[in-house]
């Protein structure tokens, strides 16, 4: 094994040899070039070793399973061409109505459509977690720029956070306002590098804050903040609609699509009932 796994195993790839057999159990027999197909480019010695020893424990085991199967399963039990031609028909149908779908899916969903959905169903948009847009810049109170970035960061005009974003960018450790975006406590959190009952305790009830956390110095502004429990903002939910309505219409034009075929199928003859 740790001769077929060794570099110079790896390094035959794409190479034109006479393949090597590699295991084998009863009839069976795994071949050097079953292993090379399944090993990624770019991967070091170590780890191509331990691939191929995990691949040929899968292959084996797999095999042995089979092996026993067939000695101890009785001849009903062995009888699986009911659940094959099941398993068959089901991938086949679902592989048609994919395609049938995909060729007439209107994946075009319009502001105003996903605006009048969150209307007619604002349930759907609250959330057991707090959303806050949110400006994080990590700095050292030693930096030459501390006092200014300080003075500014809870700036709101879009010219004054586009100077304070290229300050920070040169001269904080980090800058970060989640693109302008609503975000879940949970991500300010992760960002702070504390937990989340940290951040609603410490962080949440202020619009503006310098805090130490893990030994850095943060200077935190919280633009806008929405609770826990409320109709949350539109622009947070838009993404989540999209897929909401493009799914409704998938199942509509499955729908539609079962309702033809039974149709046809009743008008043609394919489909008796007796």
């Amino acid at each position: 094994m740790l001769l077929v796994a060794g570099c110079s195993f790896i390094e035959k790839r794409g190479r034109s040899l006479q393949d090597r057999r590699v295991a084998r159990i009863g009839h069976e027999v795994l071949y050097e070039s079953d292993i090379v197909r399944m090993m990624p480019d770019g991967v070091s010695s170590a780890d191509s070793a331990a691939m191929v020893s995990r691949y040929i424990n899968t292959w084996a085991l797999d095999r042995l399973l089979l092996l026993k199967a067939e000695e101890q399963l009785s001849k009903a039990e062995r009888d699986v061409t009911a659940e094959v031609e099941e398993f068959r028909s089901t991938l086949l149908g679902f592989r048609f109505e994919k395609r049938w779908v995909e060729e007439r899916l209107d994946t075009t969903v319009t502001l105003e459509e996903a605006r009048l959905y969150y209307e007619e169903h604002p349930s759907s948009s609250i959330f057991p977690y707090p959303l806050v847009k949110a400006r994080v810049i990590r700095i050292s109170t030693g930096s030459p720029y501390y006092e200014t970035i300080k003075s500014a960061y809870t700036v709101t005009l879009e010219q004054d956070v586009a100077e304070l974003r290229e300050l920070c960018y040169s001269s904080a450790e980090r800058y970060a306002d989640f693109g302008g975006e609503w975000i879940p406590l949970s991500q300010l959190a992760k960002e702070l590098g504390i937990d989340i009952e940290t951040c609603t305790r410490e962080v949440l009830p202020r619009r503006s804050s310098e805090m130490k956390f893990n030994d850095s110095n943060y200077l935190i502004f919280i633009e806008e903040k929405v609770d826990a429990g409320v109709v949350s903002p539109f622009e947070y939910n838009v993404a989540r609609i999209r897929e909401t309505i493009l799914g409704k219409r998938k199942q509509e034009l499955l729908t539609k699509l079962e309702q033809d075929l039974l149709e046809d199928a009743h008008i043609n003859g394919t489909l008796k009932i007796y």
